[in-house]
């Protein structure tokens, strides 16, 4: 299955600098034009499955997409599970350096450092972790495609325009059996939903373990396509990251501000 994720557009919150959290905060007109520019970009490519985190800049991003391939709102599912991380309920709304202020030092370091430091009102990283991999399982497992033959995948690098059936001719002229189309999945969620999907994908969520922040050494941005090939079929899983944080769909666009300390994702 080829899972294509994207990041929601640029919130008004975003542009503000506030902690949104779970809170329906809308696109701005920056995030509005994000989600037409990566709805273009994906306007001919095939799902069998379209999912969205059920926040309204998630929503409206998927739903931007859903319209650009002239498929009903039914065709989008939303999940529970792909909620955005809850820092804490009585922080949403504040300005970040408002956060930041309230933090005592031994609260900033342990965000940086332990990833299951929580707030009462809140849930850590790790329990974060634990649904966006089970998640990220349930939607693999939605595959039918048998695990891939090594002399059958495609070049390094080589993104899938769509997925449809192919049948081979083998050396004696004889009609191979063909191959079963891979599954495509659209999903439309949060910073750090993607960034576990794709940590999960390279084995690396040991390095959020050992520290909390290492998790932002991945980059995604608002409206950034990351694709990801992945099969649970075979004795052993099947990963390979086809690319991420592409944004190339974007230029030409003013870049959202970014702040040097972002407590939330």
């Amino acid at each position: 299955m080829y899972l294509f994720l994207v990041r929601h557009g640029q919130s008004v919150w975003n542009a503000e600098g506030r902690h949104q959290g779970w809170q329906n905060v809308p696109l701005s007109p920056l995030g509005e034009q994000q989600a037409e520019r990566v709805a273009q970009r994906l306007k001919n490519q095939p799902f069998d499955y379209m999912f969205t985190s059920p926040i309204k800049r998630c929503y409206d991003t998927a739903a931007a997409i859903v319209r650009a391939q002239g498929r009903p709102l039914d065709d989008l599912s939303v999940r529970e599970t792909l909620k955005e991380a809850r820092l804490s309920a009585e922080l949403e709304g504040l300005s970040e350096k408002d956060i930041l202020k309230r933090w005592t030092s031994e609260q900033k370091q342990a965000f940086r450092e332990d990833y299951s430091f929580k707030f009462p009102d809140g849930e850590s990283v790790k329990e974060v972790m634990a649904r966006m991999v089970e998640e990220f399982k349930a939607i693999a497992d939605l595959s039918e495609e048998a695990p891939p033959e090594p002399e059958a995948e495609a070049a390094e690098g080589e993104v899938p325009a769509d997925a449809q059936s192919q049948t081979a001719t083998g050396r004696d002229g004889e009609r191979e059996k063909p191959k079963i189309p891979q599954k495509t999945a659209l999903i439309v969620a949060h910073k750090i939903n993607i960034q576990l999907f794709i940590l999960h994908t390279m084995d690396a969520l040991d390095s959020v373990v050992r520290r909390q922040n290492n998790i932002d050494r991945l980059e995604i941005g608002n409206c950034a396509l990351s694709i990801v090939e992945v099969n649970l079929k075979g004795k052993q899983p099947h990963y390979r990251l086809l690319g991420v944080n592409d944004v190339t769909h974007l230029a030409g666009l003013n870049p959202p501000k970014l702040s040097a300390e972002e407590p939330s994702k």
